[in-house]
């Protein structure tokens, strides 16, 4: 039996749900006080970069991190082969990326990019350095290890070394210092915690015995190829239509920083939408990817795993995205700061994506942990094209930003019909016991949108029955608490309905949590 056999998926859950939770409550604080202290202009260029980056890393490392996550039966020689392959991809493309950075550069008509590029390419380097060990801990489930090694790298990299640079005025370089750090320190944490699998990775190893894994890697970077780019093809459009369209009515900088202006605009409305789904990612492509691609072969195991996820992230996304749709200005107000109010109508936009998209990263964990991706990929080209295309179409026929907000917004639909289409199939559902699955995810939905407009109601009541009208930032807070409290009592409603979303029908363990329940209550779920 291999050692993933028995994946501790109660420990890894707990854990790897801590470090995501931090990671995005960490991010989304550095973002906060980082967009009081860069313009958005900055945000734009840096978003473009990024992109970028992110994409040719696709290519960096041609799926060797899922590749020693995924296999059943690892060796010693194949993960020295997978180090030494890894650092010498690294190199490569980050000297491709400084040669061609100025071409980038120019066709966005930026000389600055081109040299945000060059700095940022080290982090390839940096990666591959680091690919190994986290893989490794990923496949063993240290997710405690994780934590701490995430934890201390972005508090150092981002809030101290990223925040302390803006303040003092480097602008757009601030957030390039931040990634570099961060990315450093993770390297070191996950070396200095290493799991025992790695000792010796960094001696040369046989190239030759990668094949079985680059054929599965190969396939995976297609995937996440047609993944990441169908995510950041709204944004490269909007960056690349925003440039020409501003330097085309005049010239100078004043020009350019409109056009990163508006870029930044929806990169950071693209952010907000983009924050819950992070949680549910990083853990999809963790926990639930490494902890599937153990019971591969089970399906009846596979099919408990993912009637249980599927369950509570209906669960806690459909009152939430309900919450979020509602409040989107106030949210992008309260996040971003008032400058990005603008953002509203955008952001409402992006957010009736929320639940689709969660769902979608669920069955993206199941799609490479059992090895399907020959049919997502075909899915997620369609994706692609069908966002490009509308997106291009939104910006020549001058609909902004909001035109391609909800290009993005249907195709997300599209995409999350044909996943679930394929989901139920090879989970060997029908239909109907799917849709059952989310029923407490409606419910508390329900319920929660019965209070906010309930409490909506009677605050719009209460304005108008006094002289004194709240300030535009109270309404903001206002309107946030309204968010938190309604969707906080949709999902307590929800759970007290169905409290097998909370416990997965562990009645000992139901007990438990609902001890200090009324008794009516506790009587009821004993049921």
């Amino acid at each position: 039996m291999s050692e993933q056999a028995k994946p501790a998926f109660a420990s890894s859950i707990r854990w790897q749900s801590v470090n995501v939770v931090i990671q995005v409550v960490l991010q989304l604080i550095f973002i906060v006080l980082l967009a009081r202290l860069i313009s958005k202009a900055d945000f734009g260029l840096m978003s473009i970069a990024l992109v970028v980056v992110g994409f040719i890393e696709i290519f960096a490392q041609i799926g060797i991190g899922p590749s020693l996550i995924q296999r059943k039966d690892l060796s010693a020689e194949q993960i020295r082969a997978a180090f030494s392959f890894s650092v010498v991809l690294g190199c490569v493309f980050f000297i491709l990326t400084f040669s061609f950075a100025p071409y980038v550069g120019g066709w966005f008509e930026s000389d600055e990019l081109a040299q945000v590029l060059r700095w940022i390419a080290l982090s390839f380097i940096l990666s591959s350095l680091a690919l190994i060990p986290r893989s490794l801990l990923i496949r063993t489930m240290q997710f405690k290890t994780l934590f701490i090694a995430s934890a201390v790298s972005m508090v150092v990299g981002n809030l101290v070394i990223g925040l302390g640079l803006a303040y003092a005025g480097y602008g757009v370089w601030s957030y390039v210092a931040a990634l570099l750090s961060q990315n450093t320190l993770l390297g070191i944490f996950y070396w200095l915690m290493r799991p025992k699998q790695a000792a010796g990775a960094w001696k040369p190893g046989n190239w030759r015995t990668l094949g079985p894994m680059l054929s599965y890697g190969g396939r995976a970077t297609v995937y996440s190829l047609m993944n990441y780019a169908s995510s950041k093809v709204d944004t490269v459009l909007v960056g690349h239509h925003a440039q020409n369209t501003t330097n085309a009515v005049t010239s100078g900088s004043t020009s350019v920083d409109n056009g990163w202006a508006t870029t930044g605009l929806y990169d950071r409305s693209a952010y907000l939408m983009s924050l819950p789904i992070s949680v549910l990612g990083k853990l999809g492509d963790s926990v639930l990817f490494s902890g599937m691609s153990a019971i591969q072969s089970d399906k009846t195991a596979l099919q408990a795993v993912l009637k249980r996820a599927l369950g509570l992230i209906a669960w806690l996304t459909f009152p939430a995205s309900l919450a979020l749709v509602w409040f989107a200005g106030d949210v992008a107000a309260l996040l971003l700061g008032e400058p990005y109010a603008e953002a509203e109508p955008v952001v409402r936009v992006l957010f009736i994506g929320i639940a689709f998209r969660s769902m979608i990263k669920l069955a993206d964990a199941l799609v490479r942990a059992v090895d399907a991706l020959n049919t997502a990929i075909i899915i997620k080209f369609a994706f692609l094209l069908g966002v490009g295309i509308s997106s291009w179409y939104a910006l020549s026929r001058g609909w902004g930003i909001v035109g391609v907000a909800w290009s993005v917004t249907a195709w997300t639909l599209v995409q999350f019909i044909c996943l679930s289409w394929w989901t139920i199939r090879s989970a060997q559902w029908n239909l109907a016991d799917a849709a059952r699955t989310t029923l407490p995810g409606i419910k508390a939905m329900v319920m929660a949108g019965a209070i906010m407009a309930l409490l909506s109601w009677i605050l719009d009541l209460a304005i108008t029955a006094t002289e004194a009208a709240p300030s535009l930032l109270e309404l903001h807070f206002i309107h946030a608490g309204i968010a938190v409290f309604s969707t906080a009592l949709g999902l307590i409603g929800g759970a007290l309905i169905h409290p097998e979303v909370v416990d997965g029908g562990d009645h000992a363990l139901r007990r438990r949590w609902t001890a200090h329940l009324p008794k009516f209550l506790q009587q009821q779920n004993e049921q």
